[in-house]
């Protein structure tokens, strides 16, 4: 009889080792496939940024005035409009100032930006650009 409950005691712990196994084995796989969905979603949305063009709040029509300071990167001047509440995502603003090969065109000065006016439109009053294609249609 000792016999027999020592047998049921090993299968039953070899039951439970492969359930283990089995249930750890799922746990990673429910993780990976969060993982990778979550990387899409993160791509997705970022890229719709990207390529899209929005404000941060279209409501708000409040001004700031931002100085850009000689020789700034494209980063620092991310940050810039970052810190002062005019953009939503400063990663969205270097990928768009890349993109478009504004990096060398961005102008040194003060500028008034609000949270109203689009990615695009922020691009091109830092760079004169507006001035240039409203000059060329006169």
């Amino acid at each position: 009889m000792a016999t027999r409950k020592v047998k049921t005691a090993y299968k039953t712990e070899s039951r439970l080792k492969t359930a283990l196994f089995y249930a750890l084995a799922l746990l990673v796989d429910v993780l990976i496939v969060y993982v990778i969905v979550k990387g899409f979603s993160t791509s997705y949305s970022l890229s719709y940024e990207v390529f899209s063009d929005s404000a941060k709040d279209v409501s708000d029509r409040s001004t700031v005035v931002i100085q850009i300071p000689p020789d700034s990167s494209t980063s620092s001047v991310s940050e810039l409009l970052y810190e002062n509440g005019l953009i939503k995502n400063k990663y969205v603003m270097m990928a768009k100032i890349k993109l478009g090969d504004y990096g060398g065109l961005i102008k040194t000065g003060k500028y008034v930006l609000s949270p109203s006016m689009t990615y695009d439109e922020i691009i091109r009053v830092i760079t004169h650009t507006e001035q240039e294609s409203t000059e060329n249609t006169e």
